[in-house]
């Protein structure tokens, strides 16, 4: 289960150093999302104070080398001219005063959840230190990360520990169960009076439809967000699946092979019933027997090798990987909890991505038919993001390799974007707000996708969807300031 979060990850730039007035540590937060009318503001000495929105003037009078924007919640990371990084609410009160630690924010459930973390090298005992065989020296120390994790709201520390730089795997990858219950970490909480208390330890992965899996020497188990009985237990990470057609008992034995196990195997088998549960919601049985099928579909099935179940659905995704590399994909057909097999289904909001996100299923001919194409087209991999729906981004490369990218319709069958650009930047997907390259190595400009017209007139080396651009100036120094996407309205000094 994915759900779209705000992070604020502060970005370091150069710029000119400033003054910093006296940090004075503020005991009062905002509570819950709120309307933030302050955003950084670029000033020609290179520093960024924060200004309204509407009518840019300054509502403090600090100034600082970095700023970021403000969260939902009324917090941004800002960093001084030694380097240090520190929390502002939006009246420009310290939350957190300076510090070398770096500091990142993202808010879930309305409570805001930081990241600190300094890099530093750790003395080692003798048996960990790293003897260089070609005789340049032993090193005695380990480079570590110091990191703190926890709410910014009530100061709760839900995480702080050292651990080599390589084993740092601790983000801000919080996810909403449901307004009262965060996942994070392994771990289910539930939120009371803004603070997280512990009441699932040992989840190896949350699932739709408020239920969780959680993994022990037993096997695999599937719990409801409020029950304390298992819905399934004792399933055990499969990757052979038995179904029978007629007499025949058809063996599938290398279903959803990994190339790295997983934490989840993504069929999960009922030692008891032998009822086997495919991902990724695991929310349904696989079918025992094939009850209808033609000759074809039955050969296409002994060759299965992805097993998918279509959430929302009574179907099941099987895939066969067709090595041809003029096609280089999966070839699909699909069978109900009946047993029943289809050489097609309706279009489900269900979408399979392969480890790199890319989207392997709608496959390329499902979303983008081959009567509105040209013959002489070769396809990228196809992307699509939360919040896009039926739209689709469609790398194309024609028939004199000019590459180029355009904005597909699945549900209109058009294209909402012509592929006449070399990239093009998902900024905001519900209300249709793209960046546009025209040129390989040229600028972006802004685009609406609803209103199809271009925002603004200037164009940037890069747009985040923070509303951060990039811009070279004439020296060859590279600056950053923020912009409206909205208007293309820019919030610097000119």
């Amino acid at each position: 289960m994915k759900t779209t979060v705000l992070s604020v990850l502060f970005m370091a730039a150069s710029a000119i150093a400033c003054t910093q007035e006296k940090q004075e540590i503020s005991p009062i937060f905002p509570s819950k999302i709120k309307a933030i009318n302050s955003i950084p503001f670029l000033t020609l000495q290179h520093e960024f104070i924060y200004v309204d929105k509407t009518s840019l003037k300054a509502v403090t009078n600090q100034k600082f080398r970095n700023a970021s924007v403000f969260t939902s919640t009324g917090f941004a990371v800002v960093e001084n001219e030694k380097k240090e990084y520190a929390v502002i609410n939006e009246n420009g009160k310290f939350v957190s005063g300076f510090s070398a630690d770096s500091m990142s924010l993202n808010v879930v459930n309305g409570l805001t959840f930081y990241k600190k973390a300094i890099e530093y090298e750790k003395k080692m005992p003798v048996w960990k230190w790293d003897w260089n065989i070609l005789g340049s020296g032993i090193k005695k120390e380990q480079t570590y990360h110091r990191i703190e994790i926890g709410v910014l709201e009530t100061g709760q520390i839900l995480l702080n520990d050292d651990v080599p730089y390589l084993e740092d795997q601790y983000d801000l990858n919080f996810i909403s169960a449901d307004k009262n219950h965060i996942f994070w970490n392994g771990i289910l909480y539930e939120i009371k009076k803004d603070r997280l208390h512990i009441i699932e330890k040992g989840i190896a992965e949350l699932l739709e439809n408020q239920r969780f899996i959680k993994g022990s020497y037993a096997g695999f188990s599937i719990y409801g967000l409020n029950q304390k009985t298992a819905i399934h237990n004792e399933l055990k990470g499969s990757e052979r699946l038995s179904i029978r057609f007629g007499k025949e008992n058809i063996i599938l034995n290398e279903v959803n092979k990994e190339r790295y196990e997983p934490e989840v195997p993504k069929l999960l088998t009922d030692s008891k019933t032998h009822d086997a549960y495919p991902f990724p919601q695991y929310e349904k049985v696989f079918p025992k027997e094939i009850t209808n099928a033609t000759a074809s579909q039955i050969d296409f099935i002994k060759k299965t090798s992805l097993v998918y179940s279509i959430t929302n659905s009574p179907y099941f995704l099987l895939g066969v990987f067709n090595d041809d590399h003029d096609v280089w994909a999966f070839d699909w057909l699909y069978i109900d909890t009946k047993g029943n097999v289809t050489d097609s289904v309706s279009f489900y909001n269900f979408k399979v991505l392969d480890q790199l996100g890319d989207v392997i299923w709608p496959d390329r001919k499902m979303i983008l038919p081959n009567q509105f194409i040209n013959k002489n087209w070769k396809f990228g991999k196809i992307n699509s993001y939360k919040g896009m729906n039926d739209l689709y981004l469609i790398p194309i490369e024609d028939e004199k390799q000019v590459r180029t990218k355009g904005l597909w319709n699945a549900g209109k069958m058009n294209w909402e974007i012509k592929p006449e650009y070399n990239d093009i930047s998902v900024l905001d997907p519900e209300k249709g707000i793209y960046a546009l390259q025209k040129e390989k190595e040229g600028l972006y400009t802004l685009y609406d996708n609803k209103s199809k017209k271009m925002i603004g007139s200037n164009a940037y080396q890069s747009i985040n969807s923070d509303g951060m651009v990039t811009v070279k100036l004439n020296s060859g120094k590279t600056i950053y300031y923020y912009i409206d996407m909205y208007s293309g309205k820019e919030y610097k000094e000119n």
